[in-house]
């Protein structure tokens, strides 16, 4: 049997179709904690991670994002980690996203289906997203590289790892 990190990248799937059961606060910290020791640049531990779980504020963000986009982009998932940092800095984007990798892979470990979301940032720029991020405690200045959305399948049968194109690694 492979190594169980391992496993847990390989077999970590998108998930775009959730039931309405709730990741419970002991695996979500877990998953949680596992962003948290995330690599960073010169270990500055810029990038940030807000999670939003109240009905009422997922409503809202689903609201503005289907206003911003014209669809619903958080697919009925009912746990949303948003990994925001510094929009100045030069590391901003690579450390959020370590971040955010840590959290899929953990999830994944957990049996918790996940989704990266990038809608974020650019709706957190309009006013009516302003006003969300500043709801949320986020600093104005700082950038949404990304989101995670995390729950339960509706279907989990639909959720196939996708083969992975032959010339993607060379070594040379």
């Amino acid at each position: 049997m492979a190594n169980k990190a391992i496993q847990a990248i390989l077999t970590r799937v998108s998930c775009r179709e959730y039931n309405e059961k709730k990741v419970s606060l002991g695996k979500l910290n877990q998953i949680l904690e596992a962003g948290k020791y995330a690599p960073s640049g010169k270990f500055r531990q810029i990038a940030n991670i807000t999670c939003v779980r109240t009905k009422a504020k997922i409503e809202r963000l689903r609201e503005l994002l289907k206003e911003q986009f014209g669809r619903e982009c958080l697919y009925g998932a009912n746990t949303v980690v948003l990994v925001h940092g510094p929009r100045d800095d030069a590391f901003t984007v690579q450390d959020c996203s370590c971040v955010l990798e840590n959290i899929f892979v953990a999830a994944n470990a957990l049996k918790v289906q996940s989704c990266w979301i990038n809608q974020f940032d650019e709706l957190f720029l309009t006013p009516k997203g302003m006003k969300m991020k500043e709801r949320l405690g986020i600093p104005a200045e700082n950038r949404l590289v990304g989101a995670a959305i995390l729950g339960y399948a509706k279907d989990p049968s639909k959720l196939v790892v996708k083969e992975r194109k032959a010339d993607f690694i060379s070594i040379k």
